[in-house]
């Protein structure tokens, strides 16, 4: 049995489940080299995305049992245009499910749990309208909504097992989100709002969520502390206001006025998260919860989460903004064709591998390189873990690319994280972005509870921890200045080329830790072939590049 899930919007993509497993799968972006890819002028549908995975397997879309897709659009135009391309498929080969439910359902069967509790928040799910009758998958009675306006999901509660779901808890906004209203609003629109307001790029017209949470570290307590709320929990509802109370403070103000506006977005994201997973509590006995959505990429609203105590096992997915999308629609297919008997927790490395002769090929286009390859792995990360020893900053690239924002050891920039500057000169001369911006480490599971204070299992990147005090001036380039860190835990089964490299790193150096960094440039998708890799490469002030077995210098 082989189905295929695939999403329109932004952060567009497509992935195979192949007789319960994942087989292959990717972001539009990687292939298209436009950050977030949401582009329209190529039509709705990631094709380059669905072919990148037709193409790994050696099969054609005839080969497919089952499609399905999500998207948050009210004019559903997908049908047509699928169709249009595979003109001898079937209709009833395609199906759609709303966007919440793809979130839910890429959760909860990447978790490898029985069963689970799912908390969904993000910007804003599905769309629907009840006025021209289109798009529609809800009842407006169901859920008391207004037939004169359009809606948008905002949060949603499910419980899962393996054979059905239930759906606890929709919370609805109007569509087009309000803005600087008392309109209540979702999660992820009230977060973007602060990163609109405080750190906006005019010149790449983003929303740089991510760095908020980095500049929210920045705060004064005591400022954020005395703030007025704006998220409040009402009986087993949640209400999010997203009237600008700050209106003199923007991306063109002072830092510090900047920092502590951030921080109290970041409370009350925290607070909100707690709120929902205190509601989940109530709503269901479950003693698992999966977390996903753009929201939940936060790190330490997750934390919160994890050390609340409420559950047992909590759940957060790599690909948890829309790039998880396709993951959900191709599960959501597969259980609906088969009896799914076990799953396993997600790994995430879903790209296609790239054999010596397409790295060799991308080599001879740059002649100027020197490059030397190694028959034993084992001499080169002896090679690899002595330079960054010597404080050399290297592009890592193996296997198959991982799935969704965060680098984890197969496209990563990797260094030392023993020396204090190593940060500004990542941030300045590599990445060049934000001084402020923290870098995440990569750790060997077995020492994590030597340097940090959490010894939880944690191989995403999806929870913070604090750096333990004794550690802090060891590991200064990985360590916030709120002395957190937002850890990979790496172990040889999870990725055990990357295990071996920090495993070299530790004995030369006596830190179990590495600096990681996702393989790109500024306001670029993280690298996927060997040529976006030495264009990279090339174009920044990376010191060294090993793709696979190849050690490649400048010359």
């Amino acid at each position: 049995m082989r189905v295929l899930g695939f999403s329109v919007g932004h952060d567009k993509g497509a992935v195979i489940i192949e007789n319960g497993k994942v087989v292959v799968g990717i972001t539009q972006e990687r292939l298209t080299r436009i950050k977030h890819d949401g582009a329209y002028q190529g039509g709705l549908i990631p094709f380059e995305s669905i072919n990148y995975c037709l193409n790994a397997l050696s099969i054609t879309h005839r080969d497919i049992d089952y499609y399905v897709y999500s998207t948050t659009e009210i004019e559903d135009t997908v049908g047509s245009q699928f169709f249009s391309k595979y003109h001898d498929l079937k209709v009833e080969i395609l199906n759609f499910i709303p966007h919440h439910l793809a979130h839910a359902y890429s959760a909860f069967f990447s978790s490898g749990l029985e069963d689970a509790a799912v908390i969904v928040a993000d910007a804003s799910g599905s769309i629907v309208t009840f006025k021209n009758k289109t798009h529609i998958w809800y009842d407006p009675k169901e859920y008391n909504l207004d037939t004169d306006s359009d809606w948008a999901e905002g949060i949603s509660i499910y419980h899962f097992n393996k054979n059905e779901h239930k759906e606890l808890y929709k919370k609805w906004i109007k569509y087009p989100v309000p803005i600087n209203t008392d309109e209540g609003v979702s999660l992820g629109t009230m977060y973007s709002t602060g990163s609109l307001q405080l750190i906006y790029e005019p010149n790449t017209q983003t929303w740089p969520a991510g760095k908020l949470m980095g500049l929210a570290s920045y705060a004064n307590e005591d400022i954020v502390n005395e703030a007025p709320f704006f998220v409040e929990e009402k009986e087993d509802d949640i209400y999010i206001s997203n009237n600008n109370i700050y209106p003199k403070v923007s991306w063109k103000s002072d830092f510090y006025s900047r920092a502590c506006v951030a921080g109290i977005y970041q409370r009350e994201q925290e607070r909100a998260s707690l709120m929902l997973a205190n509601m989940t509590k109530k709503f269901t006995d479950s003693k698992n919860i999966c977390v996903v959505g753009g929201s939940f990429l936060n790190c330490n609203s997750n934390e919160k989460i994890l050390n609340s105590g409420l559950f047992e096992n909590c759940y957060f997915l790599p690909p948890s903004d829309d790039s998880g999308i396709p993951l959900g629609c191709a599960w959501f297919a597969y259980q609906k064709l088969t009896d799914i008997e076990e799953t396993e927790m997600l790994s995430p490395y879903f790209g296609r591998e790239y054999s010596k002769g397409e790295v060799f090929a991308a080599l001879n286009e740059h002649p100027t390189l020197v490059y030397t390859e190694y028959e034993n792995f084992d001499d080169l990360v002896e090679n690899v873990s002595f330079s960054l020893s010597q404080n050399r900053v290297i592009g890592w690239f193996q296997g198959g690319s991982e799935i969704g924002p965060r680098a984890l050891g197969n496209r990563s920039i990797i260094a030392s994280p023993i020396n204090s500057w190593m940060t500004g000169h990542i941030n300045s001369d590599i990445k060049r972005r934000e001084w402020y911006r923290p870098f995440a480490p990569a750790v060997l599971f077995e020492h994590q509870g030597d340097v940090f204070e959490s010894s939880v299992y944690s191989p995403y990147m999806l929870v913070t921890t604090t750096v333990k005090e004794e550690w802090r001036n060891k590991v200064p380039a990985i360590t916030h200045i709120d002395n957190s860190s937002r850890h990979q835990s790496v172990t040889v089964k999870n990725n055990p080329r990357f295990y071996s490299l920090i495993s070299k790193f530790n004995e030369k150096t006596g830190v179990p830790v590495l600096l990681n960094t996702s393989f790109n440039g500024p306001h670029e998708p993280i690298v996927e072939t060997p040529m976006d890799a030495i264009g990279t490469f090339l174009s920044n002030n990376l010191d060294i590049l090993v793709i696979n077995n190849i050690v490649i210098t400048k010359g």
